[in-house]
């Protein structure tokens, strides 16, 4: 194996810098692929990855669970949404200590 190439790292903001210059209509993939050294597969990967993720940026992050969507939980996962299903479980084990006879 050659030991001499090297992986270029890339910050999230050079990629964007590339994906949005290969979005603009006065270029091609094949220039923007030439003027950053970059395989156009890579420019369409991220491309992709960008359209996947670009609409996070606009949604109502005042409530909770837009909030958590827009950090990257999943619906159900974010922290504030545990702590709650721990609160209502934690109240409803209390409910059925009891209540005599109610689990038994």
């Amino acid at each position: 194996m050659d030991q001499g190439i090297q992986r270029r790292k890339f910050t999230p903001e050079q990629k964007l810098r590339v994906v949005l210059e290969s979005l603009q209509r006065d270029t091609t993939l094949e220039a923007v692929s030439r003027k950053f050294g970059i395989v156009t597969s890579v420019i369409i990967r991220w491309r992709k990855e960008f359209n996947e993720k670009v609409a996070v940026a606009f949604e109502d992050k005042r409530s909770p669970q837009g909030k958590a969507r827009a950090n990257g939980y999943k619906p159900g996962e974010s922290p504030d949404e545990l702590k709650r299903i721990i609160g209502e479980l934690t109240v409803q084990n209390e409910i059925f200590k009891k209540v005599p006879g109610l689990l038994g």
